[in-house]
């Protein structure tokens, strides 16, 4: 199976809490492919995600809540969602 340009979704963190209030040594693989999703325009937030709070988001995204906060949420604020 050829994999996409983003590549294959990796496993998500294994807790979300680990990096809460503070920024975690490097990237999650997950994070980064949400990042990249992003970029080539194959995913945008949805309506359930945005109305989430940011454990339960960080959660289904499988990314640490730091990276939630910081770095996918501003993606929405970008979109104007």
């Amino acid at each position: 199976m050829t994999a996409p340009p983003w590549g294959h979704k990796p496993p998500p963190v294994e807790d979300v809490t680990t990096y809460w209030t503070t920024v975690p040594p490097a990237m999650s693989p997950r994070c980064g492919y949400w990042i990249t999703r992003h970029h080539y325009g194959t995913w945008r937030s949805n309506r359930w995600i945005r109305r989430q709070g940011y454990h339960a988001a960080a959660e289904w995204l499988g990314v640490w809540i730091w990276e939630y906060l910081h770095v996918i949420r501003p993606l929405f604020e970008e979109e104007g969602a």
